[in-house]
């Protein structure tokens, strides 16, 4: 009987072992910046795998449950989360990830800081940063629409200890993105106070002390424009629910340690943010900080499966030798972790836009910067991790490795805050408004002219050409080839950040990783070639009518 034993992949400290993490934020914040903010990246990094790991799996072991009915048939609608999941949390909070963008430690750029502790916590914390993305775009959301509540509710939600945290109630059976449908109503009351009144079909932040819930005031007009925003305290002073009725809780394919229900609002009582009206425009600063975390959760599941599996590759032995020295795995880890090098070089340069605009500058490339690396670095995370779990072999197919779990919950990136098409609809929406298109291709351009080495005059000619095609669809923006733009957009973006990232690591640490990065990436073309095209290379005919046939599975004879 054979006594072999496969050493299993060990995480580590990827502030320290991740060099794309590492240099992208190095590369892009000042060096005091950068001096200050390490110790905390460091300690988090540490944290999260010799605390956060362990927490993270006893959550997942525990999910959480509905009780309806205590033993003597009241309804109390208790929820139980493992104490795990609290304490995952609670250290999220502690370590600042909702705190600093509002305590401003490094100014502009404390955004781009936030997003480097999120991408060593996400991973780490069975999902636990969902309601501090929620708490931090509610808390961005009230300065923006109601000093008053902001000054009640701001220092809590902010708070590093004994913090609250807020939901975001959006989606609805009717609706789910199409939020004009929505169908809970808010009425007045006798006494004043306004009454709401609907089913919430996804709520992520059950165990939380607040929520923002859009409603439709009794007379108001339909579709989104009759929708008000609404701030709910989920309990009342007794602990008891607020007019909340728990119908269930979600069974989901990933993030089942985070506690995601259906409920039932019975005259809920809630209080206006800001005037009557206008909910559909106020939410739009939190969706905006919805995605920016959404587009950071991606790579860093991505960054922690990549730290794995290049551990990995060192100890497992496959034909005489460790899979790190056979060329084809090698090669193979490369064009992976090229995307993730564009991931990173995306979303942390629209958190330092977004960081930016907090901070005064111009908010127009930030607004159409937001949806499109959501899009893109989503997808881009699915696919990587997809390619990781196979470097594992059977194990990655295996639960109690761990390894199942984190590729499941890379998924719901793609989910949260708008699908790909969803989010494509709001890039042509927002393109609508020259001024978003212009500024997007004015910042490529001077990025492009800023690329002077002749090692990357490669990746120029590329760059040029995927404007070529692009600047043109930008100014007479397309519903049918809005997936295609937007996508086409987000990766011609990458590529110029990843031709700034290879000339610095040229320049300042004498390294061509950055430069074989930018290459492998933009390898298979930056902009998707339209069906159309595809087909007509065949020799097809009726191109139009023959894809609507291919989309709805109707049969077209060949002409």
């Amino acid at each position: 009987m054979s006594d072999f034993h496969q050493a299993a992949p060990k995480p580590g400290n990827r502030f320290r072992t991740d060099p794309t993490l590492r240099l992208t934020l190095e590369r892009l914040l000042p060096a005091e910046v950068f001096a200050e903010a390490s110790p905390s990246l460091d300690r988090l990094g540490e944290r999260a795998v010799t605390e956060l790991l362990p927490l993270a799996e006893q959550a997942e072991r525990n999910p959480p449950q509905h009780v309806p009915y205590d033993p003597w048939g009241r309804r109390v609608d208790e929820l139980r989360v493992d104490p795990a999941w609290l304490r995952l949390v609670q250290i999220g909070q502690e370590e600042g990830l909702v705190a600093l963008p509002y305590e401003t430690p490094y100014g502009e750029h404390s955004r781009v800081v936030q997003a480097g502790l999120v991408n060593l916590y996400d991973p780490a914390c069975a999902v636990a940063d969902c309601p501090l993305v929620m708490t931090d775009g509610a808390a961005r959301l009230l300065l923006q629409h109601d000093p008053q509540l902001a000054r009640r509710y701001v220092p809590k939600l902010t708070a590093r200890h004994e913090a609250w945290t807020s939901g975001q109630w959006m989606t609805e059976k009717e609706g789910g993105s199409d939020v004009g449908r929505s169908s809970t109503t808010a009425r007045r009351s006798s006494d004043g106070r306004w009454l709401l009144n609907g089913t919430k079909w996804f709520t992520s932040a059950t165990t939380g002390q607040v929520a923002l819930a859009l409603a439709r005031p009794e007379g108001a007009q339909d579709g989104s424009r009759g929708l008000s925003l609404f701030l709910v305290e989920l309990r009342r002073p007794d602990g008891s629910w607020n007019g909340i009725e728990v119908r269930r809780l979600k069974d989901k394919l990933g993030t089942r340690a985070l506690p995601t229900a259906e409920l039932d609002l019975k005259d809920t009582v809630a209080v206006p943010v800001g005037e009557i009206g206008q909910g559909v425009g106020k939410m739009a600063g939190l969706l905006n900080i919805a995605r920016l975390w959404a587009s950071w959760g991606g790579p860093a599941g991505v960054g922690h499966l990549l730290d794995l599996a290049r551990d990995y590759a060192g100890k497992r032995e496959v034909f005489g030798k460790p899979l790190a020295q056979q060329p084809m795995h090698r090669a193979w880890l490369a064009r992976i972790a090229a995307e993730y090098e564009a991931m990173l070089a995306l979303n942390f340069q629209t958190a330092a836009l977004i960081g930016a605009a907090e901070h005064g500058a111009d908010g127009t490339l930030s607004r159409l910067m937001a949806p499109l690396t959501k899009l893109a670095c989503a997808r881009q995370a699915v696919w990587a991790g997809s390619e990781l779990l196979e470097s594992f072999g059977g194990a990655g197919y295996i639960e109690d490795t761990g390894l199942p779990r984190l590729f499941r919950n890379l998924h719901v990136h793609c989910i949260w805050e708008g699908t790909t098409s969803v989010l494509a609809h709001d890039v042509l929406r927002a393109l609508r408004a020259s001024e978003h298109g212009e500024a997007w291709i004015e910042d490529v351009v001077r990025r492009l002219r800023g690329l002077s080495l002749d090692a990357t005059r490669g990746l120029r000619q590329r760059i040029e050409n995927a404007l070529d095609t692009l600047i043109p669809m930008i100014n007479a923006p397309e519903e049918a080839q809005g997936r295609r733009l937007a996508w086409g957009m987000a990766r011609t973006y990458q590529a110029v950040l990843l031709g700034e990232a290879a000339e610095w690591r040229l320049r300042v640490k004498r390294d061509a990783a950055g430069l074989a990065a930018a290459e492998l990436f933009c390898a298979d073309g930056l902009v998707p070639a339209t069906v159309s095209a595809m087909l007509s290379a065949t020799g097809g005919s009726d191109i139009a009518a023959a894809v609507d046939a291919l989309a709805m599975g109707t049969a077209r004879p060949h002409a």
